[in-house]
């Protein structure tokens, strides 16, 4: 059955159509790569200054010697400060409008646990926009292991722990591996909405919120 092509029919006649999972789940796939890579090498750029100071402070514990990056660490603070960047706040615990740290809390964080209007996490994220390296809490959360909000979406795919598995999204518009919530797109079967569009079910609601987001899942829907 050939795929039909995005002219021939309209974006709301698409559920009356026959579906086929397994272009579903591959198009799905091809969507998390892309998202995949855009997600880790923002996380790698915004949290690179906590994983620089992360690596120094393991190293003067060692007693290996860092005075040379600790000086640049400083000078770099000195710069920022002198351009005018006087509240960017960098510790251990650090707590300002933007703060840099393994917790973080401020207008904008970025740390290993982050908590913030706009928040990157390496662990967790809390805020209004927020990233998080495994778990996710905002208005718009993004998450490799789940996501919690009112737009979210958690990209996992490989299970860490098969007692806590990746890819859970729980919002009002949840994407994810398992996506629960109002209008849900999932993976797998084990999702669950009041509008779906997944394997298991393809509402129209859904299916016309969707296909106008991520055009490509329109070839899911073949000619009979």
């Amino acid at each position: 059955m050939p795929a039909m092509s995005e002219k021939q029919i309209k974006t709301e006649d698409l559920h009356n159509y026959p579906f086929d999972a397994d272009i579903f789940r591959r198009t799905f796939n091809r969507y998390v790569q892309r998202f995949n890579t855009i997600f880790i090498v923002l996380v790698l750029l915004i949290c690179s200054p906590f994983i620089a100071y992360a690596i120094a402070w393991y190293l003067g514990e060692a007693r290996v010697d860092v005075t040379g990056f600790l000086a640049l660490w400083h000078a770099g603070e000195n710069l920022l400060l002198d351009l005018g960047f006087p509240h960017i706040v960098f510790g251990m615990f650090a707590s300002g409008i933007i703060s840099v740290g393994h917790f973080a809390f401020g207008l904008i964080s970025v740390g290993g646990f982050a908590f913030g209007v706009i928040s990157v996490g390496m662990v967790c994220s809390c805020g209004i926009i927020s990233i998080g390296g495994m778990s996710s809490v905002g208005v718009i959360a993004i998450g490799y292991a789940r996501a919690y909000g009112v737009i979210t979406i958690a990209i996992g795919k490989k299970d860490i722990n098969p007692r806590y598995p990746s890819g859970q999204a729980f919002g009002v518009v949840a994407i994810g591996r398992r996506a629960r919530g109002v209008f849900t797109l999932s993976y797998g079967e084990e999702g669950e909405g009041t509008y779906q569009f997944s394997p298991k079910r393809q509402d129209a609601e859904a299916v016309a919120l969707f296909t106008r987001w991520f055009k490509k899942f329109k070839g899911a829907f073949v000619l009979p």
